[in-house]
């Protein structure tokens, strides 16, 4: 959440000339509604649930692709598990805490997770329990990208470099 991946899966795909697919987007498309209004219709494990099955889907149909997860895609059941069977490679794309929070504030009310938040701190303490409690998910992806001040296009290129 908050990390980039969409602009960078985007580039990523196009560099690569490969289809792009936002598993959020995907979500959407299938169910007809916001990921959002799934949230909050289904609960989280609920929509963790259908998180899976649209996982499962798009790594059986075997299409090259560029994969964006959602943050808490990776730490629900045998996600990473199955993602790590799946692909070659998994990119871990990490900033920093206050990267990450000064990213997500301003846009906070339209993501289920954070949207209860009232201040910058409480944010902030957030994120920092999160990764703290997905750190070893996240560790298992084969690729990580830890982000400083790069441009977009230049993360592309360091994960372009570390495909050889």
């Amino acid at each position: 959440m908050g990390c980039g991946k969409s602009t960078i899966g985007h580039l990523l795909a196009k560099d690569l000339a490969l289809p792009y697919i936002d598993l959020d987007d995907y979500l959407r498309k299938i169910h007809g509604r916001s990921v959002t209004n799934l949230f909050i219709e289904y609960g989280e494990i609920g929509f963790r649930k259908l998180e899976k099955t649209a996982l499962e889907d798009l790594l059986v149909s075997a299409q090259a692709s560029v994969l964006s997860l959602g943050g808490g895609t990776p730490c629900y059941g045998d996600n990473m598990q199955y993602v790590i069977q799946s692909t070659p490679h998994t990119f871990y794309l990490s900033p920093s805490i206050s990267t990450l929070c000064h990213r997500l504030y301003s846009e906070k009310d339209h993501r289920p997770m954070i949207s209860h938040l009232t201040s910058k701190d409480k944010l902030q303490e957030f994120i920092a329990k999160h990764i703290f409690e997905r750190k070893l998910y996240y560790q298992q992806a084969n690729h990580h990208l830890y982000i400083q001040d790069e441009t977009p296009q230049e993360l592309v290129d360091k994960i372009v470099k570390e495909l050889g």
